[in-house]
């Protein structure tokens, strides 16, 4: 009788186990999306940098920080401000505080994009 009992929690267990394991990986975030603070964002697909530079949102706005010269643009890629490291701040440029007290190593990075290999250069001056 108990060689039966244990035969059926044990089976139960595995089935639980099994269960578990496979409605976990159904589960996953997609790799577009960051987690930052427990709030999801977005970097959008269109955001094209030439280094690893620092993704910041604030509202509707988007604003990249270079890391080698901290500028900062918005996300068409036009340059509005910079960031000033002691302070965590942007700063636009006319002098005007952007945001403050950001921390640069829990904001995401946006990769710089690689040329599609079907590019071609013509010389124009022929």
């Amino acid at each position: 009788m108990r060689y039966q009992i244990f035969k059926i929690l044990l089976l139960a267990g595995i089935i639980a186990t099994a269960w578990n394991c496979s409605e976990s990986a159904a589960v996953q975030e997609p790799a577009s999306k960051t987690t930052t603070g427990g709030l999801d964002i977005q970097i959008p697909q269109n955001i094209v940098v030439s280094e690893p530079s620092y993704f910041y949102q604030l509202g509707t706005s988007y604003y990249v920080i270079a890391p080698t010269t901290m500028t900062v643009s918005n996300g068409f890629g036009k340059v509005i401000g910079t960031f000033n490291t002691s302070t965590g701040a942007i700063m636009s440029l006319s002098g005007d505080i952007i945001a403050i007290n950001l921390d640069l190593s829990k904001l995401p990075v946006v990769a710089p994009t690689k040329p599609s290999k079907n590019l071609i250069a013509i010389d124009l001056d022929m």
